[in-house]
């Protein structure tokens, strides 16, 4: 009964923390155990235990970080960096990337070349000449530079715009990254085409993810967050993307969301024709301000690049030269 109420207690403890818990004392650690059996208990990574029901509530990206809690308080001296840094950060990141850290049960840590370091079979160390850290919520993590850096040199042109973005939305400007990268030797070709057309215009990661993706259909890179004036009522519009075309055309494209119409906090208690109207009269009061065309469309669009790229040159969205 004593072992039964210090397991509770140390889970209690690690919830506060929201952390797993690495239990102390081998009696916890086996009334744990019995209780992973029963499903009472899931146990993340081995020597991590955290109750199911807290578990099975937590979205992806705090899985990782109550994970990533544990094994600071457990090595607090550890510097976290890749996927873990960028979740603790607060880091715009997609939900596939951290679903496959969590599926591979990879943590990434930093250490410098002096002595030795080891990974392990879920631990990923990686030796950096440069480590820059810093804490956040109580963990140790790279920089926010050196943590974009360290993600965009292994992720996908698409995946490390939205990073880049979002970091520098949050004021880290993009010769600190390149010091970063150039630093540990990190600087590859996507991480130079991420720095080229990173910027702190988009107001979220879908945003920043559909510039990617524009830039990577071949258009020439929008204006983004303009406003404009309706002279007939004087409502303000800004606008998620604009062209402007060489014969004078305004072209803008606006990114809908499925949440645009069924969050609460978005519908603003607005029925959801009431909603529809209000995009109606926003696209009629742009027209009136003197946009030519405005496009709509939706997350689910940027999975087929064809259909997309179709879309956009068919309205007149200029294309970027090739290179000589």
């Amino acid at each position: 009964m004593r072992d039964h109420a210090e397991m509770s207690r140390q889970l209690d403890e690690a919830e506060r923390e929201r952390r797993c818990l690495h239990p102390s004392g081998d009696p916890v650690r086996k009334a744990l155990l019995r209780r992973v059996r029963t499903g009472e208990i899931e146990t993340p990574m081995p020597g991590l235990f955290i109750r199911a029901q807290l578990w099975r509530s937590l979205g992806l990206v705090d899985q990782f970080k109550y994970i990533v809690r544990a094994l600071a308080h457990w090595h607090p001296d550890w510097v976290f960096g890749g996927v873990a840094a960028a979740c603790m950060h607060g880091l715009w990141i997609e939900y596939r990337v951290v679903r496959q850290a969590l599926h591979a049960l990879s943590v990434t840590v930093i250490s410098k070349p002096e002595g030795t370091h080891c990974s392990s079979t879920y631990i990923d160390r990686r030796c950096r000449s440069g480590v820059h850290s810093v804490v956040v919520d109580g963990v140790r993590v790279t920089s926010l530079a050196q943590t974009v850096a360290e993600c965009t040199a292994s992720m996908s042109f698409v995946d490390g715009m939205t990073l880049a973005c979002c970091a520098l939305r949050k004021g880290i400007r993009a010769e600190m990254i390149m010091m970063c990268a150039v630093e540990n030797s990190l600087m590859n070709d996507v991480l130079r085409k991420v720095l080229q057309y990173a910027n702190a215009n988009a107001e979220n990661g879908g945003e920043a993810k559909t510039l990617a993706v524009f830039i990577e259909c071949g258009f020439v890179p929008p204006a983004q967050q303009v406003e404009f004036v309706d002279p007939q009522t004087g409502r303000r519009y800004r606008v998620d993307y604009l062209w402007r075309t060489a014969d004078g055309r305004l072209i803008v494209v606006e990114l809908d969301g499925l949440v645009k119409y069924t969050d609460p906090a978005m519908m603003q208690g607005r029925t959801l024709a009431g909603a529809i109207d209000d995009e109606r009269e926003r696209t009629e009061g742009l027209l009136r301000a003197g946009v030519t065309t405005v496009i709509r469309i939706r997350m689910e669009d940027l999975a087929d690049r064809w259909a997309l790229t179709q879309k956009l040159a068919d309205a007149g969205v200029p294309m970027m030269q090739p290179a000589a």
